[in-house]
């Protein structure tokens, strides 16, 4: 297969896994007992962690959602009782998010659910050397350049990048 068939396979699998994870993204699990919620509720959660949070662009910027999604999911997990805010000043947009014990315990929980997903994962992966897996790491990071460049190229309407690649 030539290096254009390969790269175009490669799209058609990355596609096929993008839908595959917003299905999973969309789906309410249980990760905490009797809360059904969704991973993206719970990874703000793990991204607030035992040190809190002061400042919701840098939360959004670690997610890649927009401040407006945080703000959402912020409302979302202190009505489930999981985070509290913290007026800092007298500006009352400014505010830090904090753990409650519960959103203390749900992070114990997910970690150890990530340790476990990882260990079943091993396995699934054991025809792989290290070696490999390292060039894997390199594609995909390589690749994620390739999307960021895409996007930043395709808002310029005056742009001729990619023009000559369709």
């Amino acid at each position: 297969m030539n290096r254009k068939d390969l790269l175009q396979k490669i799209l058609v699998f990355k596609r096929n896994l993008s839908f595959t994870y917003y299905k999973f993204l969309s789906t309410p699990h249980e990760y905490y007992p009797g809360e059904k919620m969704h991973m993206r509720e719970v990874h703000v959660i793990t991204e607030i962690g035992e040190n809190g949070l002061d400042n919701i662009s840098e939360l959004s910027d670690r997610l890649k959602i927009t401040k407006g999604a945080v703000s959402q999911y912020l409302k979302k997990l202190e009505k489930k009782g999981f985070i509290e805010r913290v007026q800092e000043s007298e500006d009352k947009r400014q505010y830090s998010v904090r753990l409650t014990e519960k959103g203390k315990e749900l992070d114990k929980i997910h970690t150890k659910y990530d340790e476990e997903q990882y260990a079943k994962a091993c396995p699934f992966f054991n025809e792989f050397t290290e070696e490999e897996l390292e060039l894997i790491c390199r594609f995909e990071a390589r690749f994620a350049e390739f999307g960021e460049e895409m996007l930043k190229y395709e808002k310029d309407e005056n742009s001729d990048w990619g023009k000559n690649y369709i």
